[in-house]
């Protein structure tokens, strides 16, 4: 039997989210940390094994959303979007934006293990995890596309733009991208570096730099800006 204050809470939660569980009990089990089920009086289910179960199905709607939305990134492009979309900090940083970490139950005088990035990222795909439980793959999908994807753009996470703008070039136009150095200001002592970057002949960005490898990475992520906002207006 839930505590009443305690379903009053996961109910907050649940209005927050906009999702209604049916079996409350996978939700409560999803926010319950194991230093809370070992300390507790009452019979608890910890978080861990819905928390594996959340993985899986986090990892597989991900890989799929990838995989029909960048049609020009190979395997090893999609592997590195993959992993930095569903790294800790980034799924730490989910929990945060829902407040995930107020509702999460944790051992006695262990309150500060709370917001730490692995308490919540294991809790979110806990979360993901339950609702898979309760409501199918389509829910657990809607959930995770609602309040994960709409809110990122997801080309910036993978920091390494040069790679996967070349990566994009061989794809599409079968060559790679070229740097160009349009403009240099300042003393030698601090001089500052314009470098424009071209795919198949025309300019999709340019970038100032204190040297000219810090411009071609600033060069690249505005492409990559410019090609994103394309592949979204189509």
């Amino acid at each position: 039997m839930i505590d009443p204050s305690r379903v009053k809470d996961l109910n907050n939660f649940q209005e927050k989210i906009g999702i209604r569980w049916k079996n409350i009990r996978l939700l409560d089990q999803a926010l319950t940390h194991s230093s809370y089920a070992k300390s507790s009086i009452q019979p608890a289910c910890d978080n861990e094994r819905i928390e594996f179960l959340g993985d899986a199905v986090l990892e597989l709607v991900i890989s799929d959303y990838l995989f029909r939305k960048f049609s020009y990134l190979d395997e090893g492009g999609l592997s590195r979007m993959r992993s930095a979309v569903v790294s800790e900090e980034s799924l730490a940083n989910h929990a945060r934006k829902m407040g995930l970490g107020d509702y999460i139950l944790v051992g006695k005088d262990q309150e500060q293990i709370r917001l730490q990035d692995a308490i919540l990222a294991d809790a979110y795909e806990a979360v993901i995890g339950a609702l898979y439980l309760d409501q199918g793959l389509k829910a657990a999908k809607k959930f995770i596309l609602n309040f994960f994807i709409k809110e990122e753009n997801l080309l910036s996470k993978t920091k390494d733009f040069k790679s996967l703008l070349q990566e994009y070039s061989q794809s599409v136009y079968k060559k790679l991208p070229r740097y160009k150095l349009v403009q240099e200001e300042g003393p030698d002592h601090k001089k500052m570096f314009k470098v424009k970057v071209e795919i198949n002949g025309k300019t999709l960005g340019e970038g100032w730099g204190p040297s000219k490898k810090k411009a071609e990475k600033i060069a690249a992520e505005k492409a990559w800006e410019k090609i994103n906002t394309e592949e979204n207006s189509k």
